[in-house]
């Protein structure tokens, strides 16, 4: 083990009885690392038989490369046969085919809808607030429960442990002291908008109330116990449920190991920064079965899927979670990045108070990297500098392919996708894209087309039946069956000959509408907004209509897990780079249609056939990518898009949280009184401080992928809205 460092080296020598904590932070080699270890504890183990090693990871490609390691290094022939090494849900879900009867996995919002209205009607109802829900039928009802069950499970309650109230209470505190009290609220307060719960669940301070525990008990839990034992039973499962019935099976038995079954000495769990209380849980199971010491490696500084309801805590304070010491070894060395970027790195992540304090150095023959601010006007300049920059990598033979241009959400890289795709500038952006591929952007660029249709000839069903489309989206759901009759038949009454006449027709309306319109006024709010986009002026003037008076088309969190559209609506960044078309309608939706039809058929890895592209076609790819998908990757140059106050860190970080829990207390009726209990039981600043910190995790992750060059562009505007540099820089 002579090219290891000193701090691998004293990781790789540790005592074999040890459980440990290795924290690992970026470009320090960690891979080599744990398999060296897994060689030294087989070749010191006194055992008649030879050990066997467990080693989960989170993400399939971090186990391809370790299993890749493993079958080419010849130094780690000896222990091939002896390390299993596997995704946590890929091992799970051998478990559950070993001990199901035709285990049937549901994946789909189909499958979801299905399963609740039919396969879980029993138990349904049996319970009064949740059949209710259901029998409103209202349509994401029924998927939206399912998500709760699963949500349940994530956070780690348990159908067969936590069977009456003290133990569902205990495991609340626990969440609290987890800190995700914040994901249990995101929970409650889906409910309550169905009407299953009331608002107020969580008790001021650290503590649950007792009364309001027990009516979530009473009321959704015990749906939810007797929901996830009929589905186990059934053999029915959900992603999430490969780990939970995994975990469930491997609980109930502990302790007991059929004779001359072969049990793993040691477990490895990598990204240990990133699980939540189910991953958290199973783990456990698992090292307890089989009586196994754990060495759990990770970077606490690199935790940036807390969003997903995952929590530090766990690398944080390991000793607290499992009941057992832990010894903790850092890798110091970072062979990745040049100096200065090590160096400034460290300066920004410093400022974190909730983390373990490293002195982390770049190895001896690392130089410095080139580091540049750029400042730009607006998005057009910050487009033109890109194109320069690809150019610039064609001209000289070097490969696009070592360039990533890294956004903090979804909605920055769209610009780029659609500017891309009018140059015919190849490019790669996975899956974080699919906002540009979902139904919802779709029905977008629908109600532009029916603007550019407006002053042309028209047919009067043509008019009526872009009214309706305008109708469905103006407010948030879309219009009822009995609804739309009902306003089809006054719309076709008034014979409109231009768009305009509906709209007036629109306006005079009396009939129901969402629910109400007993004076008309929903039908001339709904005018009103419909006016003001046909009215205006060019594409950007009608994107931001759209975002502002369409409600249909703006955040919901309800309905993110259909369309990822509502996670992170991209009408500013779009609106923005939508200037430079003035009102030609016709060229902008040809450039939008034709960065999809690159989306959908542009892959780094397979082609239409399943095939490897040739090394060729992948080196012509310019990556885009947010920070979230950089995290495990490096390239030579790194830009980093819209470095600016509200982006990095983004405004999420700061008030959003509040602002959902202000809006869904205020559609349920809540008094100004009622919000402010509520918000003064939620604990906000520590909620405020979480997320910040949170945000500059993934900053830190987003600048420490570069090996040779950061450029940090700094638009000066965002349309008419002057921005500020991002406090990161300094």
């Amino acid at each position: 083990m002579q090219e290891l460092d000193s701090s691998q080296r004293k990781f790789c020598d540790a005592p074999s009885g040890n459980n440990i904590r290795l924290l690992a932070p970026a470009g320090c080699g960690k891979t080599l690392c744990l398999l060296f270890r897994c060689k030294q504890l087989a070749e010191r183990s006194l055992h008649s038989s030879r050990p066997r090693f467990l080693v989960v990871t989170f993400t399939r490609a971090a186990a391809g490369e370790l299993r890749d390691r493993l079958i080419s290094d010849g130094r780690f022939l000896a222990i091939r046969d002896l390390v299993e090494i596997s995704t946590l849900n890929k091992w799970g879900f051998r478990r559950v085919k070993s001990v199901a009867f035709r285990p049937k996995l549901i994946t789909s919002g189909k499958d979801y809808h299905f399963t609740m209205l039919n396969q879980l009607q029993p138990i349904w109802k049996k319970h009064k607030r949740v059949k209710s829900a259901i029998e409103k039928k209202k349509g994401n009802t029924p998927r939206i429960l399912m998500n709760a069950i699963d949500a349940f499970k994530s956070l780690g309650f348990d159908h067969v442990q936590h069977s009456n109230l003290g133990r569902f209470s205990q495991h609340l505190e626990k969440l609290q002291e987890l800190d995700l009290r914040w994901k249990l609220e995101e929970q409650f307060e889906k409910l309550a908008k169905l009407g299953v719960l009331d608002t107020k669940i969580v008790g001021n301070g650290a503590e649950v109330a007792q009364s309001e525990a027990k009516k979530v008990y009473d009321v959704f839990f015990k749906f939810w116990r007797e929901a996830t034992k009929h589905l186990m039973d059934s053999d029915t499962l959900t992603i999430e449920d490969q780990k939970y019935y995994a975990y469930i099976d491997e609980y109930e038995k502990r302790g007991k190991f059929p004779p001359g079954a072969a049990r793993y000495r040691h477990v490895f769990v990598d990204e240990f920064q990133d699980i939540n209380p189910l991953d958290f849980a199973l783990v456990k199971a698992i090292v307890k079965r089989n009586r196994a010491t754990i060495t759990i490696v990770g970077d606490d500084d690199q935790a940036i899927f807390e969003w997903r309801g995952t929590t530090p805590e766990y690398i944080l304070n390991p000793d607290k979670h499992f009941d057992s010491p832990f010894d903790t070894h850092i890798l110091e060395v970072n062979y990745r990045s040049p100096r200065n970027i090590v160096r400034h790195s460290q300066n920004l992540i410093e400022h974190n108070k909730r983390r373990v304090d490293k002195r982390i150095r770049a190895s001896e023959n690392s130089g410095e990297a080139e580091i540049q601010i750029e400042k730009m006007n607006n998005l057009a300049e910050a487009l033109e500098y890109v194109h320069n920059l690809y150019k610039t990598c064609v001209d000289r033979g070097e490969s696009p392919s070592r360039v990533a241009l890294i956004g903090r959400i979804r909605s920055q890289i769209i610009p780029y996708q659609v500017y891309f795709a009018s140059k015919n500038i190849p490019f790669y952006a996975a899956e974080d894209l699919q906002v540009f591929l979902s139904g919802t952007f779709d029905r977008l660029l629908d109600l532009l087309r029916i603007k550019t249709r407006a002053d042309g000839a028209q047919s009067q069903n043509e008019i009526v039946g872009g009214l309706l489309k305008l109708c469905d989206l103006v407010k948030r759901y879309l219009l009822s069956k009995k609804d739309r009759e009902s306003l089809l038949r006054h719309l076709q009454r008034a014979e409109p000959v231009t768009m305009s006449d509906g709209i007036n027709a629109l306006s005079s309306y009396h009939g129901a509408l969402k629910g109400s319109n007993t004076d008309g006024s929903m039908s001339q709010s709904m005018a009103s907004s419909i006016r003001l986009f046909m009215e205006s002026a060019n594409v950007s003037e009608d994107l931001l209509a759209l975002s502002q008076h369409f409600e249909g088309l703006q955040v919901d969190f309800g309905k993110a897990a259909d369309d990822i559209f509502f996670t992170d609506p991209p009408f500013l960044q779009l609106a923005a780079y939508a200037s430079t078309y003035g009102n030609d309608y016709d060229r902008f939706i040809d450039d939008i249609e034709q960065a999809k039809e690159q989306l959908a058929y542009t892959s780094l890895f397979e082609d239409d056939d399943g095939e490897s592209e040739s090394t060729e076609s992948q080196n012509r790819l310019m990556h885009l990518m947010t920070a979230l998908r950089a995290k495990g990757k490096e390239f030579d140059t790194v830009v980093l898009l819209d470095v600016v106050d509200g982006i990095w860190p983004h405004k999420n970080a700061k008030s959003d949280y509040l602002d959902i829990v202000i809006e869904s207390l205020k559609d349920m009726g809540r008094t100004d009184e009622e919000i402010e209990d509520k918000l003064n039981s939620l604990d906000a600043t520590k909620n405020i401080t979480r997320l910040g910190e949170a945000d500059r995790r993934v900053f830190y992750v987003a600048f420490t992928r570069a090996k040779q060059r950061v450029v940090m562009l700094v638009p000066t505007h965002f349309g008419d809205k002057e921005t500020t540099i991002s406090p990161y820089v300094e």
